[in-house]
C-alpha cells in the first residue's frame, strides 16, 4: 500500500512539473500562470487519500528541479545553475502552501459541498500565490504588483479552481452513474432470484397442505379397514400413510431451506408500481429477443404507489407478458395498463397474438392445461396461469380473460389496493 501511494505521489509530481511548462508570465518576471497548478489540484481531488503535505513538498521539489534543468539560461550557461535554481525555488512554496491549505479543508466538502469547496480553494490558491510572491521578493529582485495585477491574480484563481471543480464533479457524476447501473443490475438479479424463490415456496406450501390432507385420508382409510377386520389391507394402508408422512417431513425440510434462502436474498426496499413495470418490460424484451421476435411493449400507468408485494406482482406480470410474447408472431405490440378503480388496482395485459380458442377459455386456469409443446411433441407443465390465479386469490383478487382466435388476448387482473399497499 505504501509503495502504491509513493507511486501516486511521484505521478502527481511529474505530471505537475511537465504540465507546468504550458504557462504565461503576465507580470514580466518568472512568476507564472501554468497548467501545473490546475493539474496538481485535480490530481489531489482524484487521489485524496495521499498525504497532501508530503505530496506538496515532493511536488514542489520536483517542479523546481525540472524547471531548473530545462531552463534555457542554464542550458546555455551551466555556471549559472544556482542563479536559475534561486529563481525557481519560490514556486516550491506555492505547492507546499496549496497542499497545506487543502489538508485543512474538512473531508465532507470534497464529497457533497463542491460550491463551498470551490470558494475555499480559491482563497487557498490566492493565498498560495501570495506566499510564492513573498518568497520571490525575499530571494530575487521583483517589482511590486499593482491593484489591477492583484485582481488578475484573483480572477485567474477563480476561473482555474472552478474549472477543475467542474471536471471533478463530472468525474464523480460518471462514477455514480456507473455505480448506479451496477447496483441496478444486481438488484434486478436479486429480484429474479427472489421471485423464483417466492414461487417455489408458494408451491411447496400448497404441496405440504395436500400432503397433510393425504396423510389424514390414508390414516382414516387404515382405521376403517382395521374396523372391518381387513388386516392385510389395513397394514398396507398404514404403510402408505407412513410413507406419505415421511414425504411430508422431507418437504418441510426443503421448504425450511427455501425460506432461509428467501430471507437471505430478500430485498427490504419496497418498489413502486412504475419500478415493477419497468423491470417487467426490460426482462420480457430480453425474452422476446431470445425468441428472435421484434416485439414492442407499450404501457399506460395511471396509478403509482409503493408496495412491499413486488415479488408476487413480478411473478404474475412476468407470466402474463411472457405468455403474450409466446402467443404473438414475429412482430407486434403488447400493451400493459395500470389504473385504480375504487378500492381495486387494475392490471391489463393485452396482445395481438393468435388468441385462445373459445372452447378452451373455461379451462385455461386449470392446472395442467397447456397449448405449448416442444419439438418432441411433449406438452409443457401447464401450471403458469393456474399459479397466476392462485397468487391473485391471495390478494382477494380476480382475473378475467377476453380472447378471439386470430385477434389477440386480453387479461384483466383486479387486486385489492389495500392488500398491495399493506407493509409487511
Amino acid at each position: 500500500m505504501k509503495k502504491y501511494i509513493s507511486i501516486q505521489i511521484l505521478f502527481i509530481a511529474l505530471a505537475t512539473a511537465i504540465s507546468g511548462e504550458l504557462r504565461i508570465a503576465p507580470f514580466g518576471w518568472e512568476f507564472r500562470f501554468g497548467l501545473g497548478s490546475s493539474i496538481f489540484f485535480l490530481l489531489l481531488l482524484l487521489m485524496n487519500h495521499v498525504p497532501m503535505i508530503r505530496t506538496g513538498i515532493f511536488t514542489g521539489i520536483v517542479v523546481v528541479v525540472f524547471r531548473t534543468l530545462t531552463s534555457s539560461t542554464f542550458t546555455v550557461n551551466p555556471t549559472m545553475f544556482f542563479d536559475v535554481l534561486l529563481t525557481h525555488i519560490p514556486a516550491m512554496f506555492y505547492y507546499i502552501a496549496f497542499a497545506l491549505g487543502l489538508s485543512l479543508i474538512p473531508k465532507e466538502l470534497f464529497k457533497s459541498r463542491l460550491l463551498l469547496l470551490g470558494v475555499v480553494v480559491v482563497l487557498v490558491d490566492f493565498g498560495s500565490n501570495i506566499v510564492e510572491i513573498w518568497c520571490r521578493k525575499l530571494l530575487t529582485i521583483t517589482t511590486p504588483l499593482l491593484w489591477s495585477e492583484w485582481l488578475t491574480l484573483l480572477v485567474v484563481a477563480i476561473v482555474r479552481v472552478f474549472f477543475i471543480i467542474g471536471l471533478y464533479a463530472n468525474f464523480i457524476l460518471k462514477q455514480l452513474q456507473v455505480l448506479h447501473l451496477e447496483q441496478q443490475k444486481r438488484f434486478e438479479q436479486m429480484l429474479k432470484v427472489g421471485s423464483s424463490l417466492y414461487s417455489e415456496s408458494f408451491y411447496m406450501k400448497k404441496m405440504l397442505e395436500s400432503i397433510e390432507d393425504l396423510t389424514l385420508s390414508s390414516y382414516e382409510l387404515y382405521r376403517r379397514l382395521l374396523q372391518n377386520q381387513l388386516q392385510e389391507y389395513s397394514k398396507h394402508a398404514l404403510t402408505i400413510a407412513e410413507g406419505v408422512h415421511e414425504i411430508k417431513k422431507d418437504a418441510q425440510r426443503i421448504r425450511a431451506g427455501l425460506q432461509k434462502l428467501n430471507k437471505q436474498t430478500e430485498t427490504k426496499v419496497d418498489m413502486s408500481l412504475a419500478e415493477i413495470l419497468d423491470f417487467v418490460i426490460k426482462a420480457n424484451l430480453q425474452y422476446s429477443e431470445w425468441f428472435g421476435k421484434n416485439l414492442s411493449i407499450e404501457h399506460s400507468l395511471k396509478v403509482n404507489y409503493v408496495t412491499s408485494q413486488h415479488l408476487p406482482l413480478l411473478i404474475v406480470l412476468n407470466n402474463l407478458v411472457a405468455n403474450a410474447i409466446e402467443a404473438t408472431e414475429d412482430t407486434g405490440i403488447i400493451h400493459i395498463s395500470l389504473y385504480e378503480d375504487i378500492d381495486s388496482t387494475i392490471f391489463i395485459v393485452q396482445d395481438v397474438g393468435n388468441g385462445i380458442k373459445k372452447q378452451d377459455l373455461p379451462y385455461i386456469f386449470e392446472p395442467g392445461y397447456t397449448t405449448k409443446y416442444n419439438q418432441e411433441g411433449i406438452a409443457a407443465t401447464g401450471i403458469g396461469l393456474s399459479h397466476v390465479k392462485n397468487i391473485i386469490e391471495l390478494f382477494d383478487g380476480e382475473i378475467d380473460v377476453f380472447s378471439s382466435e386470430g385477434e389477440g388476448t386480453k387479461f384483466v387482473m383486479k387486486l385489492s389496493t389495500v392488500k398491495l399497499k399493506f407493509r409487511e
